[in-house]
């Protein structure tokens, strides 16, 4: 899958794969949810089916989106074994689990309307608390209030850096953190290395290159100002 995202990347597009697969499930689960509860209340018998139907897709969707995740979690974090990651496995498990359950009760016809309502009501849970660790992992810490210019360097480094560098960290090497580093210390150094990032002997690492089509000059600025005035 390498090759997938160093084609994407070469054509403008350096972001994470899994996250707009799973809007899939997760929408689907929604939906499931609240048509379900809809015919539970209203006694809508259409409702019902479109809400058994949701949830069947939701199941079909649920593989690809996690694939898509090993293949962002191996590209982006090296494999690491964060505690975040560990969460949303264990997560996604139960999901596929509840969601297996969910279908399996609706072809059967078993455990009742409440029970399919429960169930569907535990994969909505499920697909929230992905949600939220999700976005845990990518935005670790506070969003406090910054100036106009920060917030828009906010943004670029949640969109090119926070992938690799959560936090102001470096998931790939611990040992190498955004924070503190020397490549900080003027605009021209930041600059210069993040147009060709080397590592400390000169050898080129895994981090990609920003060149002016992909980070234009101002933009690369708002970056840098972001880095070293507001992220704490």
């Amino acid at each position: 899958m390498e090759f997938v995202y160093q084609f994407l990347r070469q054509h403008g597009f350096g972001h994470p794969l899994h996250p707009a697969a799973s809007h899939m499930p997760i929408g689907l689960v929604v939906g499931a949810f609240i048509f379900l509860l809809v015919s539970v209340v209203f006694k809508q018998e259409n409702l019902r089916q479109t809400a058994r139907c949701c949830i069947v897709l939701a199941l079909i969707f649920l593989p690809p989106a996690a694939i898509l995740g090993v293949t962002d979690w191996l590209h982006f974090y090296s494999g690491d074994w964060l505690y975040l990651i560990k969460i949303k496995v264990i997560l996604t498990v139960a999901l596929s689990l509840l969601l297996v359950a969910a279908v399996i009760m609706e072809i059967k016809e078993i455990g009742g309307l409440m029970g399919r309502l429960f169930v569907y009501l535990l994969c909505l849970v499920a697909v929230i608390a992905l949600g939220y660790f999700g976005g845990a992992l990518v935005f670790p810490e506070q969003s406090y209030a910054l100036s106009d210019q920060l917030q828009a360097g906010e943004k670029l480094y949640a969109s090119n850096c926070a992938g690799c560098h959560p936090g102001g960290g470096n998931v790939i090497t611990p040992a190498a953190p955004v924070k503190g580093s020397t490549q900080l210390k003027d605009l021209e150094t930041f600059s210069e290395f993040n147009r060709a990032p080397v590592k400390p002997d000169g050898s080129k690492g895994v981090m990609p290159a920003f060149p002016r089509e992909k980070i234009s000059d101002a933009e690369m600025k708002l970056l840098y100002l972001y880095v070293t005035q507001a992220m704490k």
